[in-house]
């Protein structure tokens, strides 16, 4: 049960980001995201996300709330706060605000295993946020230790076993979902643009499920070892992968992601290359989708484009945008992922050679450039991080050039250096741009 002082401080930060939502610089950030995302400037876009330091920025113990829905709801305003009040980087205060349907799925099984989940991201993509663990639930705890795992499918001598791989089904609580949002409508619905909203992030985690089924070890050694085996598990990979999406979609529940959502491993999907469709049939062509094989950072451009890229392709080619990439570089596998027919977002990783990345994507696609973190998360040394941006800038300059600070996973109780980042880089792109 929601008390009245719950009711009276959710409603009271309502208001006070209701009010940012309506100032004149969120509208300018709002058309410059439109205009970066769909290829028609060059001009940077600054993205600040706090990911795993959001746990020092707004501590579990910092909150009034103490009933679930509550916790959340205060949880996340906060988070849009602090953004658009002490961040203040090029990510626009919306007042849109999304009521997320309560959904998961039963993971990859086989008999007699414990199931992997489809998508071992254990983040939450939450709009004009983006990635963050669940700090508002009760019992949260960063969790920095190894986990305990145990490959699905431990012998491909035994080709049956691949047979016998289980792909995910939906699990989706439709009324604990109603409720949800009868509790969001009665909180925000006469302050903020409250959506019942399903999912909106479509990975295809290509790799990385893989090994959760494989083991990592076992899967760079099957590229050798087990290619045929390795491809007929791909394929079921392929199917249950699509088909899970396939279900949501069947189920109405995906959703529009073409603005505030996030997008890829970094970025927003405001575009006006995608539309809702005018009778209301969604199908993916209507959405954004994402994959990545950061697991075959080690992994030859041949390699990577038989047992990744081209897998990927054919799934990316079922939506209407796709973003490629994560924390690889991915500077000798540009040529495969620019064969991608809708590709439109890149991930340039802190190993990358921007220059040399720039001079093969160029305006073809968003240049998504993740500075290294260890920069801000461990300390600041500000001459050394203006030389360190101004590079970036130059080296990426030609490019839908987004720079994104994310995998901030402590900022060592120290907040004001994402202020300092975000100051920082307006300062430098001033320079570089004019």
């Amino acid at each position: 049960m929601i008390t009245e002082q719950e009711k009276s401080t959710i409603r009271e930060l309502a208001g006070r980001y209701a009010e940012l939502c309506h100032q004149p610089v969120m509208e300018e950030r709002r058309k410059l995201w439109y205009a970066h995302n769909d290829l028609k400037t060059d001009q940077p876009v600054i993205d600040c996300s706090p990911e795993g330091a959001w746990r020092e920025i707004i501590p579990a113990d910092s909150l009034v709330s103490k009933d679930p829905i509550a916790r959340e709801i205060e949880w996340t305003l906060r988070a849009r706060l602090f953004r658009a009040e002490e961040i203040n980087d090029d990510v626009p205060a919306e007042l849109r605000w999304d009521c997320l349907k309560i959904m998961s799925d039963t993971g990859w099984r086989m008999e007699g295993h414990q199931a992997h989940n489809a998508f071992t991201n254990e983040g939450m993509m939450v709009p004009t946020i983006s990635s963050l663990p669940g700090v508002w639930k009760p019992g949260f705890k960063f969790d920095e230790t190894a986990a305990e795992f145990e490959p699905l499918i431990d012998d491909l001598d035994d080709v049956d076993q691949i047979y016998k791989l289980i792909p995910p089904q939906v699990i989706y609580d439709e009324q604990g979902s109603k409720e949800k949002l009868a509790v969001h409508q009665e909180l925000l619905g006469d302050i903020l643009d409250v959506h019942w909203t399903g999912n909106t992030f479509l990975p295809f985690f290509w790799m990385e499920t893989y090994t959760k089924i494989r083991g990592y070890e076992n899967a760079l050694f099957d590229l050798y070892d087990y290619p045929e085996e390795m491809h007929k598990l791909l394929e079921i990979l392929e199917k249950g992968y699509l088909g899970l999406y396939q279900q949501q979609l069947d189920m109405g529940l995906l959703d529009m992601n073409n603005g505030c959502q996030y997008n890829g491993s970094g970025g927003f999907g405001y575009t006006h290359d995608l539309k809702a469709p005018e009778d209301g049939k969604l199908t993916f062509k209507n959405l954004w989708a994402f994959a990545e094989s950061q697991e075959f950072i080690s992994v030859s451009p041949e390699m990577t484009r038989e047992f990744a890229i081209a897998y990927e392709k054919r799934l990316l080619s079922n939506f209407g945008l796709s973003s490629y990439g994560c924390c690889d570089n991915l500077e000798n596998k540009l040529p495969d992922i620019l064969s991608i027919p809708n590709i439109r977002r890149i991930s340039v990783s802190p190993w990358a050679d921007v220059a040399a990345m720039r001079e093969q994507i160029g305006m073809k696609a968003i240049f998504s450039c993740k500075p290294n973190p260890s920069y801000v998360t461990n300390g600041w040394d500000e001459e050394q991080m203006r030389a360190y941006t101004m590079k970036l800038l130059q080296d990426g300059k030609g490019t839908p050039f987004e720079i994104i600070l994310k995998d901030t996973h402590t900022i060592q109780n120290d907040p004001s250096r994402f202020r300092k980042w975000t100051d920082l880089c307006r300062e430098c792109i001033a320079k570089v741009y004019g």
